[in-house]
C-alpha cells in the first residue's frame, strides 16, 4: 500500500479481481479519498441554500406515477381518474411553479408499465402489453402522442415486462428481450433518432447471472446491465458493443439497482454496505466517492449530486468534482426519499418518499401524506 499526494490525500490499493471476464484475472487501482476529502462545507461558498420548499397537491398521491422534469419548471406524470362516462382513464398532467394545482394535458392509454421520462423531458417510454405480447410505448410530451415502436429485429423475440431505461442524453431507449432456444435475455436497444431497433447478444455474461437491466452509454457503444445470480446476490457488467454482441469487460458486487454513466468511460454505482464507487474504464481505476449511501441521483450535467445515507431521515447534495463530493450539506430532514429528480437546470430537486417519525408506530399500509412529494428550490 503506498500513499501519494496529487493536490489531495487519498490512498491507492492495486489488487487483483476474478471478474469472470473471458479476459481472467486482472488489475484493478481502487482510489480511496481521504475522510476530509468528502462531505467538504465551505462557508464561504454554499452553493445549496434553501429558497423554498413546495408540497405538491394532494390530488396526486392517489394512483399513478410522478415522472420528472419536462421542463425547468414543471413536473408531469401520468395519473388515473375516473368518470361516469369514461371509467378508469389514465391522464397526462403537468404541475407548474408554484405547484399548487394540477393541469390534465391528454388522456392516454391505459396498457403500459414501467413508464420512463427521457432526461430531456420530451418522451415517456413503457412496456405495453397487447394480444401479440410486450411491445415498446413512446408517449410525447407536451401532446400525449403515442407511439408503438418495433423493438426487435426477429419474430422469435420477445419484450420482457422490465424497467427500459433512457441514455443520459434521450437518444437510446435500453430493454431485455427473449429469444426462442436462448436460456439468456439479449439487450434491445432503440435509437430514437434514426428511429430503428438493434438486438445484441450477451458475450461472456453465461456465469454471471440473469439480466435485470441494462443502460447504454451516450455514444451508444458501451453498456451497463445489472445481472442477478440468486442467492449470490447481483452485480452490475459493464460491456463493450461490437457488432452484434456485448462482450464482458468488468463486473462488480452491487447492494442496490442504481447505475448510472456519468460519461462514455465512468460511471457510477452502489456497491456493498452502500459504498458509491465510480469505475473509469480507460485505466481500470475504481474510486470511492462515498460510503454508507442508501440512494442518490445526479443532475443531468453531471456536476450536482442529491443523496440519502443508510439509517439516516436526511437528503444531502453536493458538487462532483474529479473524485470527490464538494460542499455536500444536509437540504432537507424527516424523510426517507424513494425517487429523486433534478431540474434541467440543477435549482430545483422534486422529492418523492416517506416521513419517519421520531416514536416508532405500527403502520398496515402507507399514509397518502406520508408519501406526498415536495419540490425543495435553491437559492
Amino acid at each position: 500500500m503506498t500513499y501519494n499526494r496529487t493536490g489531495l490525500w487519498c490512498v491507492t490499493l492495486a489488487i487483483l479481481l476474478l471478474t469472470g471476464c473471458a479476459n481472467g484475472p486482472r488489475s484493478e487501482t481502487i482510489i480511496i479519498p481521504s475522510k476530509e476529502e468528502n462531505h467538504t462545507v465551505d462557508e464561504g461558498r454554499r452553493p445549496f441554500q434553501v429558497k423554498t420548499i413546495y408540497r405538491l397537491p394532494n390530488s396526486i398521491t392517489n394512483q399513478g406515477e410522478l415522472l420528472g422534469w419536462a421542463t425547468p419548471e414543471s413536473v408531469i406524470g401520468l395519473f388515473e381518474e375516473a368518470s361516469p362516462s369514461e371509467g378508469l382513464s389514465l391522464q397526462l398532467q403537468r404541475l407548474s411553479a408554484p405547484y399548487e394545482s394540477v393541469e390534465t394535458l391528454q388522456a392516454v392509454g391505459n396498457n403500459a408499465r414501467y413508464h420512463h421520462l427521457s432526461p430531456d423531458g420530451k418522451t415517456i417510454s413503457g412496456i405495453a402489453k397487447s394480444a401479440e405480447g410486450a411491445s415498446l410505448k413512446l408517449i410525447t410530451y407536451p401532446s400525449g402522442e403515442e407511439e408503438m415502436v418495433e423493438a426487435t429485429t426477429d419474430s422469435t423475440q420477445q419484450l420482457l415486462f422490465e424497467q427500459p431505461t433512457w441514455s443520459v442524453n434521450s437518444q437510446y431507449v435500453s430493454y431485455l428481450v427473449m429469444e426462442e432456444g436462448r436460456r439468456l435475455a439479449s439487450i434491445g436497444v432503440y435509437d430514437t433518432q434514426a428511429e430503428k431497433a438493434k438486438v445484441y447478444r450477451l458475450k461472456g455474461f453465461d456465469m454471471a447471472g440473469v439480466p435485470i437491466k441494462a443502460k447504454i452509454s451516450d455514444d451508444g457503444r458501451m453498456m451497463l446491465i445489472v445481472l442477478d445470480q440468486s442467492s449470490n446476490g447481483r452485480i452490475v457488467a459493464m460491456g463493450t458493443i461490437n457488432g452484434s454482441v456485448i462482450e464482458l469487460q468488468y463486473e462488480h458486487e452491487i447492494g442496490s439497482d442504481q447505475i448510472d454513466w456519468l460519461n462514455h468511460d465512468q460511471f457510477v454505482f452502489l456497491g456493498m454496505e452502500g459504498t458509491l464507487y465510480e469505475y473509469d474504464r480507460r485505466n481500470q481505476e475504481l474510486s470511492i466517492l462515498l460510503e454508507k449511501v442508501d440512494s442518490f441521483e445526479f443532475s443531468q450535467d453531471r456536476k450536482y449530486i442529491a443523496y440519502s445515507l443508510n439509517g439516516k431521515d436526511t437528503i444531502y447534495a453536493g458538487k462532483l468534482q474529479g473524485k470527490n463530493i464538494l460542499h455536500a450539506e444536509p437540504i432537507y430532514h424527516g424523510i426517507i426519499p424513494s425517487d429523486m429528480y433534478w431540474s434541467p437546470e440543477h435549482n430545483r430537486l422534486l422529492v418523492n418518499g416517506r416521513k419517519t417519525y421520531v416514536k416508532p408506530r405500527v403502520v398496515k399500509e402507507a399514509e397518502p401524506m406520508d408519501l406526498r412529494p415536495f419540490i425543495i428550490e435553491f437559492e
